[in-house]
């Protein structure tokens, strides 16, 4: 008897507040833009109920990329608008992966981070750096001194501490006026991961430089812990590599030995070299196949717009594309992390979706693959202020029977 082979495809919808959204390795290697702009018009059926090639549950589609069939195209819609997303497949390999973790007290400067970046440490958050085969994640410890801005308040003779309100009043120094305090008119005195602390920005760190006063003696470190992963790396070549890191942040000194273990298993990693995909054709010849198919109404102009700023890591609950008002209080197509006001998450799971995908390229018609919907095409709204719906993807493949 034949064998068979069974794909069970399981597409979960996580319907989770955005302080839950996390942000997912595969983000490094996609691109995901909202479709939320004004008119707007993402009409799946009935083009779609012909929909041959893609894997399809939910009214979420899945199929090859158009530009490169080693890319999957995720299509769904979710209640801040049309979702698309083009990525990298992820696969589990085999490494000799090694990893640690510590707490320390790190004060995250434009001068530090400009020292990361000339070292070879590369980010898009400011939370998460790699080089080479280290990579470094920064997670926020809370303090106890405070959880909002009123918890604090100045104090000494010239205001020039910022403490907890409570012992503020209480504080007692020298009447000398020094030059440096004109830069605190820069900043203001709040709450920072849960320390009472002189709020660090640019303009402030380059002020106290000018006075010749280091920002990490007027501005309170936050504590940090710190998560480091190696792979194919000896237990001095991480440990060297991790002392480096510090260094930009002025805390390598007190750094003592570190004790790397090897858990099970490897790591996840692209299919494909991202230096090959050029992800803002992708996502242009994407979305003139939807348009040109009579699932989107989109204009030149958009497409152009996004295309022009799509890249490898603009993707997930903080980096994603959309239609969001700009600092300058213009609404453009940026990523949502460079919005007015965003709401950013600082979690991130080690977990990524696996796809079986198709081997054809996702075509329509002309026979039926599902009866015809008669659902209402879905017009974006106004503005969007963020994410708000997380989807999670999982592709099982199940039962061979003889």
């Amino acid at each position: 008897m034949k064998n068979v082979l069974v794909l069970a495809v399981l597409l979960m919808f996580a319907f989770t507040p955005l302080a839950w959204a996390c942000m997912s390795p595969a983000d490094a290697y996609a691109v995901e833009v909202i479709l939320n702009k004004q008119g707007i018009v993402y009409r799946p059926y009935p083009p779609f109920a012909a929909l041959h090639n893609a894997l399809i549950e939910n009214d979420t589609f899945i199929y090859r990329s158009h530009y490169d069939k080693r890319l999957a195209v995720i299509l769904w819609n979710a209640s801040d608008g049309p979702h698309l997303r083009i990525e990298i497949p992820m696969e589990w390999r085999d490494a000799g992966v090694s990893q640690t973790a510590f707490n320390a007290s790190l004060l995250i400067t434009a001068e530090a981070l400009e020292k990361l970046g000339e070292d070879g440490w590369e980010t898009e958050d400011n939370l998460t750096f790699t080089r080479g085969n280290v990579t470094i994640t920064l997670t926020p410890l809370s303090g106890g001194e405070c959880t909002t801005d009123a918890d604090c308040a100045t104090g000494g003779c010239s205001g020039e501490v910022c403490a907890p309100r409570a012992e503020a009043s209480k504080i007692v120094t020298p009447c000398v006026y020094r030059e440096w305090y004109s830069c605190l008119g820069m900043t203001s005195c709040g709450c920072l991961n849960g320390v009472c602390t002189w709020k660090p920005n640019p303009a402030f760190e380059s002020c106290l430089r000018e006075h010749g006063v280091d920002p990490s003696k007027v501005i309170r470190a936050g504590t940090f812990r710190v998560k480091v992963k190696a792979y194919n790396q000896s237990p001095a070549e991480a440990e060297a590599a991790v002392k480096g890191f510090l260094g930009a942040f002025g805390a390598e000194c007190g750094f003592g030995g570190l004790t790397f273990v090897e858990p099970l298993g490897g790591r996840l990693v692209p299919v494909v070299d991202p230096a090959e995909i050029n992800f803002s054709e992708a996502v242009k010849v994407e979305l003139q196949w939807l348009r040109e198919n009579g699932v989107l109404d989109i204009s030149d102009e958009d497409i152009a717009a996004i295309a022009k700023i799509a890249k490898p890591g603009k993707a997930g609950p903080n980096s994603h594309i959309g239609w969001y008002e700009t600092k300058n209080g213009t609404y453009a197509w940026i990523p949502y992390d460079e919005s007015l006001n965003p709401m950013l998450v600082r979690c991130i799971t080690d977990t990524a979706p696996i796809y079986d995908l198709p081997n054809g390229t996702a075509y329509i018609g002309p026979t039926l693959t599902k009866p015809p919907a008669t659902e209402t095409p879905s017009t974006s709204g106004g503005p969007i202020c963020g994410p708000g719906i997380v989807v999670g993807l999982a592709l099982l493949v199940l039962l061979r029977r003889g």
